[in-house]
């Protein structure tokens, strides 16, 4: 009876169902408390993100920590060019040696990216995991009205009650649902249940609905690509990459072998807003909705590190320079007056 029961739920529910569950019940208090859906996708965003601020200031620390062991990396690595195997031992013992995880500062910024599915499941069965209609009633709500799918996709119904008074009566009336438990989803005059639409033909069906819900996947692509902008021109190493691309314009002599990772994540760069883009076309607006407010909390986040961290490690690392650079000076200017020291003494 039991595998029965979770061979129906399927994996992803399995997976997935847990952290919806949980999320859905923080969004159903925020909904409670402010009445609208929009304002409680808002601040769930916000309180989601803010658990992450600790381990993205880890994140950056870490980050930081590596970029000031690159020296000595490369030299690790110009010492030892051939044997792999002892280059990445004497890495792995620099790390150790100065508390620093190489993966530390990759794994943190996927991390919002496993919130994803939990909020999926929140835009797309708002009534189960949000509004706390069970499964069964779902079902059977489906039955009344001649409709299928519904359990896994509560929006048609959410939609049908809103729109067919008879319905919302019969549904009400069956006792299998409040009337306090059906979602109002409009937010600033958008409804937040509607999948938006890109083909003509289809906004022409409904063009109130449809024409102002062209903002969120626009506002999607927007915030997504301005924050790859930032996260690349906030990096550590961003200022160094630009002079090294302006040299190399200046002299070809002075390029470098393409590096994999920064061609990876240029491609990146492109593939993720597309897939963003493409993605709010196939699913609620609230679901896109979210994506806009995480993006611009991540934007938030990452003038918040640029401040805190970055930038003082980018003066620090100058002023360091600057005094290697006049020891340097000092050091040969010194060296000339020995030298025309001696000269005067053979004399």
């Amino acid at each position: 009876m039991q595998l029965h029961f979770i061979a129906r739920l399927g994996l992803m529910d399995i997976l997935v169902g847990p952290g919806a569950t949980i999320l859905g019940w923080l969004t159903s208090l925020l909904y409670e408390f402010f009445g609208n859906f929009g304002l409680a996708i808002i601040f769930l965003t916000i309180i989601v993100r803010g658990l992450l601020v600790p381990l993205n200031v880890r994140s950056a620390k870490a980050m930081m920590k590596q970029q000031a062991l690159n020296d000595k990396q490369a030299e690790i690595r110009r010492k030892y060019p051939d044997d792999k195997q002892k280059q990445n031992e004497e890495l792995q013992k620099l790390f150790t040696e100065n508390g620093v995880s190489p993966l530390s500062g990759c794994i943190v910024p996927f991390l919002p990216v496993l919130f994803l599915f939990p909020t999926y499941y929140i835009v797309r069965m708002p009534l189960q995991y949000v509004m706390g209609v069970s499964r069964s009633n779902i079902s059977a709500l489906g039955d009344l009205l001649g409709m299928s799918g519904v359990v896994n996709d509560n929006i048609t119904l959410i939609n049908r009650l809103h729109n067919d008074g008879k319905a919302m009566s019969d549904a009400i009336g069956s006792g299998l649902i409040k009337l306090q438990q059906i979602p109002d989803m409009k937010f600033l005059g958008l409804d937040l249940s509607r999948t938006p639409q890109w083909l003509p033909n289809q906004i022409a069906k409904n063009p109130s609905i449809y024409l102002p819900l062209l903002i969120i996947p626009i506002l999607v692509l927007l915030t997504t690509v301005v924050q790859n902008i930032m996260m690349s021109a906030m990096k550590p190493e961003a200022k160094k990459n630009k002079e090294e691309r302006k040299r190399a314009k200046m002299n070809p002599a002075n390029n470098k072998p393409d590096d994999p990772t920064k061609r990876t994540a240029k491609i990146m760069n492109i593939f993720m807003p597309a897939v963003m883009l493409i993605t709010t076309f196939m699913m609620p607006a609230a679901f896109g909705f979210y994506w806009i407010i995480g993006n611009i909390m991540g934007i938030l986040q990452q003038v918040l590190t640029y401040y805190m961290f970055n930038k003082p490690f980018e003066e620090k690392k100058k002023e360091l320079e600057e005094q290697k650079r006049l020891a340097f000076k000092k050091k040969a200017q010194l060296a000339t007056e020995t030298a025309g020291s001696g000269k005067k003494k053979k004399k």
